[in-house]
């Protein structure tokens, strides 16, 4: 099935997403999650998601909690944009997926990263290193 993106609904998708996270993260946090959001077009392309669910995982405590948060989120707004039936907090729903899925999946999340890279500093502020 192919799926048609109007861009506006991708951006709205994009930009609703970031104020989940901000709502979500600890102020004192939002520069690091942007540093963050700016980095998933690199970390999706390099590793994909499975990986990127992992680490949502993987981050859930800590002085590193945001990262979850920001990853949780990502895949959360993924999920619902993509109407594609995995779960955001479970790996081994990307795992079983077809290849030609999970492929298809995964560049719809590259794209949404670079727009959620675009609206980070509006939402959360400049960068600041982690």
């Amino acid at each position: 099935m192919m799926l048609k993106l109007d861009t506006r609904d991708f951006s709205h998708a994009a930009y609703s997403g970031l104020l989940e996270v901000k709502k979500t993260v600890n102020f004192a946090n939002h520069k690091k999650a942007s540093s963050v959001v700016q980095s998933l077009p690199s970390y999706v392309s390099t590793w994909g998601l499975h990986r990127l669910a992992g680490d949502g995982l993987k981050y859930q405590t800590g002085e590193t909690k945001y990262k979850g948060q920001v990853y949780q989120q990502f895949l959360k707004t993924l999920q619902s944009l993509s109407q594609v039936a995995f779960a955001p907090d479970d790996p081994r729903t990307l795992f079983g997926m077809e290849l030609q899925a999970y492929a298809g999946l995964n560049r719809l999340a590259i794209e949404l990263s670079r727009e959620w890279s675009f609206w980070a500093t509006p939402i959360l502020g400049e960068a600041e290193e982690g």
